[in-house]
């Protein structure tokens, strides 16, 4: 018997089962190669100003203290900078990242996000502070590629199309931020964690549901807790509207919205006890350009006026330029065309940048805060491409209380009657 068959036998892997692991191992490795290419842009620097935080804190994580932590950091991004500086033919210039003061408040931003940090710290302690970063960076982000790739697959149908909404999801600015030393891929993770197993418990499958949820949307928080409480929003808002809409699976949006509320009624209390940096701090933040500032004595205030300041400008902006506005709108409209009992829970997740966008209303920073809108827009045209190469089977409806084993058929898609 050739090897692979043997194999295959001995742990119990049907002819389908192969199959759906050679598709798996697939997406891994061309998210592997998509990250090292994204990664390899000569013309960014790898590391940022929250980069110093994050590799500062998963030192310290295991073990090392906190001057050494600080002092070795900054030589690291310095090299990174300088690199990125001769790459692109310009004088290297830093000779050592800002470390000094920095108000205790603003270091208590990022000591309320341990997610990505602690992930990383057994890996920093085995391959040192770089490498360790960046492997952790690494795994984040093939792991958000594997989970799109299974997220489309339930979603709208089609190994193929998974597959391109994964290649897409490299290709488009949400590949740059993945390969960045940031918390955006566990961000992304946490997003599409939480989409599948929200589409789970559409299903009617409260407990595999939730079980896949949970973690997911704890995982957000840990890496970003803004992100997770709009996450928690949106599971709210998406579960109301399933309930009174027709052919939802009503226990299904029930238990998503309670998914959603009992999150925020956590996050908020334990955010309370802790002492956490709240959204008054982020403004503060904001306002003072770092707590360099005295704080300012209306900061909501404040905030809206930015907002107003801010909007008017981004909005004729988008109609000048409106690519990327008819690409957000045509995905919605496939989405809601092919899988329209998860399509605002899709959507939803895509906008839950909107609220730290008007959290921090400013230019330089709306890519990043935007980024999850990237995840409804690769899924849609994942699919369309899959779809207009003929390699994706018509989807049908499934009923909520389906045994069908996930992912391998739609959830509640489109009538095709």
């Amino acid at each position: 018997m050739p090897r692979i068959p043997r194999l295959a036998a001995r742990l119990r892997l049907t002819r389908p089962r192969l199959v759906e692991l050679c598709w798996v191992l697939l997406v891994v490795a061309i998210s592997a190669g998509l990250f090292l290419v994204r990664y390899e842009d000569p013309h960014r620097i790898a590391s940022s100003g929250d980069s110093y935080w994050y590799m500062r804190q998963a030192q310290m994580f295991t073990g090392v203290d906190e001057r050494t932590a600080s002092a070795r950091t900054s030589k690291l991004v310095c090299q990174d900078i300088n690199r990125s500086a001769v790459d692109q033919g310009q004088r290297p210039t830093c000779r050592s990242y800002p470390q000094r003061g920095v108000s205790e408040r603003y270091i208590a931003i990022f000591d309320s996000r341990p997610g990505y940090p602690l992930l990383a710290a057994p890996f920093v302690k085995a391959l040192g502070p770089w490498r360790g970063m960046m492997v952790t960076t690494m795994l984040l982000a093939v792991a958000a590629g594997l989970l799109m790739y299974l997220a489309v697959w339930m979603a709208l149908g089609g190994r193929l199309a998974g597959l391109i909404a994964t290649v897409l999801l490299f290709l488009l600015p949400t590949g740059f931020w993945m390969t960045r030393m940031l918390a955006e891929g566990a961000v992304l993770v946490g997003c599409l964690g939480t989409l599948i197993g929200v589409m789970v418990l559409m299903r009617g499958r409260t407990a595999a549901g939730l079980l896949i949820a949970v973690p997911a949307l704890g995982w957000t928080l840990s890496a970003k807790s803004a992100n997770g409480v709009a996450l928690a929003l949106v599971l709210l808002v998406a579960g109301l509207i399933a309930l009174v809409t027709r052919g939802a699976n009503r226990r299904g949006a029930l238990v998503t919205a309670a998914l959603g509320l009992a999150t925020l009624s956590v996050w908020f209390t334990v955010s309370h006890l802790l002492a956490l940096p709240s959204l008054n701090e982020t403004i503060q933040d904001f306002a003072t350009r770092h707590f360099k500032r005295p704080d300012i004595p209306d900061p909501y205030g404040w905030l809206l006026q930015q907002n107003l300041d801010f909007w008017p400008g981004q909005i004729r902006a988008a109609l000048i330029a409106p690519l990327t506005l008819l690409t957000t709108v045509t995905a919605a409209a496939i989405l809601m065309l092919r899988a329209r009992h998860v399509a605002l829970l899709w959507i939803g997740v895509g906008l839950s940048g909107l609220a730290l966008l008007i959290a921090h209303p400013i230019g330089g920073e709306a890519e990043r805060l935007l980024l999850p809108v990237w995840l409804p827009i690769a899924a849609s045209f994942g699919y369309a491409t899959a779809l207009a190469l003929g390699r994706v089977t018509r989807p049908r409806d499934a009923a909520p209380e389906s045994e069908v084993e996930i992912p391998r058929q739609p959830i509640m898609t489109a009538s095709t009657r």
